[in-house]
C-alpha cells in the first residue's frame, strides 16, 4: 500500500513538472504583440550599472524634499528605481486585445512614435508613449495609470528619457485621509573626474 502511495505521488510530482515546462515553453514560443518594455528595462539596469554614470536623485514627498547623489550603482538601486516601468509590462497575453496602437512616423527623420492606449477605463498602464529613433532604439518613455474608485484614487505618472532622466510621480487618495503625492526625478550625468 505504501509503495503504491509513494508511486502514484511521483507519478503525479512528474506530471505537474511537465504541465510547468510545456507552460513555459509555450510563453517562450509565443511572440511579443507590443513593445517589449518589461526586456529593455531589465536590459537597461544592467547597461546603467556598467555605463560609469552618477545618478542625482531628488524625492519629494509633500513638502518634504532630499535629495543626494548616487555614485555606484548595484543592481538592486536600479531594479527600485526601473521597477514601475517593468510593472508597466502589456505583454500579457490577457492584456492583448486591451490596447489600440498608433503608430507615427517622422518622414524627415525617419524617427517614430508608438503610442498604446487602453481600450477600457478600467485597464492599467492608461496609455504608453514611446519615442524611437530612426534605428528603433527607444528615447523616451512616458506610462500614464489612473485609478478610482469610491474610497481610493491613485495617478501615476512616469517618464523615461534615454540617458538622460528618469521621473516617476504618484499620487494616492484614500477616502477621509490627507491626498499624499510623492515625485522622485533622477538625472544620469557622467561622473565629474577627480
Amino acid at each position: 500500500m505504501k509503495r503504491a502511495c509513494i508511486v502514484i505521488m511521483i507519478m503525479a510530482l512528474i506530471g505537474c513538472l511537465g504541465c510547468n515546462t510545456e507552460n513555459e515553453n509555450h510563453s517562450q514560443n509565443t511572440p511579443a504583440r507590443f513593445r517589449d518594455l518589461k526586456g529593455f528595462f531589465s536590459a537597461e539596469i544592467i547597461r546603467l550599472q556598467q555605463s560609469g554614470l552618477q545618478l542625482h536623485k531628488t524625492a519629494r514627498l509633500g513638502s518634504e524634499e532630499d535629495s543626494m547623489i548616487i555614485l555606484k550603482q548595484d543592481s538592486a538601486t536600479l531594479q527600485d528605481l526601473l521597477k514601475p516601468f517593468i510593472d508597466a509590462d502589456i505583454n500579457k497575453p490577457s492584456l492583448w486585445d486591451a490596447y489600440d496602437t498608433v503608430h507615427l512616423t517622422d518622414q524627415f527623420k525617419g524617427s517614430q512614435s508608438v503610442v498604446y492606449t487602453a481600450k477600457d477605463p478600467q485597464v492599467n498602464p492608461r496609455q504608453i508613449m514611446l519615442d524611437l529613433d530612426k534605428t528603433g532604439q527607444i528615447q523616451t518613455v512616458n506610462i500614464h495609470s489612473y485609478s478610482r474608485n469610491l474610497i481610493y484614487e491613485s495617478r501615476q505618472d512616469l517618464f523615461y528619457q534615454y540617458n538622460k532622466t528618469i521621473n516617476i510621480t504618484t499620487f494616492q487618495k484614500i477616502a477621509f485621509l490627507a491626498p499624499k503625492e510623492m515625485d522622485v526625478k533622477v538625472r544620469l550625468e557622467p561622473k565629474n573626474p577627480l
